[in-house]
């Protein structure tokens, strides 16, 4: 299962090939920003949160939505490192 991750935009990179620089949990990646920008909406600017998936930037979201989404995963992360830790110690 693939999941898409929100990032804060760093900066711009490339404006004729519409990418941006993201920060998703530490790490940078450029992204595309192409499915984002129409005639009436521009690329996404430094600060900007998006929902990242497979190099794509899919989505604006507010600031509070994305912050939601990053707790929720580490709550999920440490309920399986629980879990697979109880199992370990089950098999042991």
């Amino acid at each position: 299962m693939c999941l898409g991750m929100p990032g804060s935009v760093v900066e711009p990179v490339n404006l004729l090939q519409q990418s941006v620089l993201v920060d998703v949990q530490g790490r940078q990646q450029q992204v595309s920003a192409a499915m984002l920008i129409d005639e009436t909406t521009d690329l996404p600017q430094v600060g900007d949160w998006v929902l990242v998936h497979l190099g794509f930037a899919m989505s604006r979201m507010h600031e509070s939505e994305a912050h939601s989404v990053l707790e929720s995963l580490d709550q999920l992360t440490a309920m399986y490192d629980d879990e697979r830790e109880a199992s370990d110690h089950g098999n042991a």
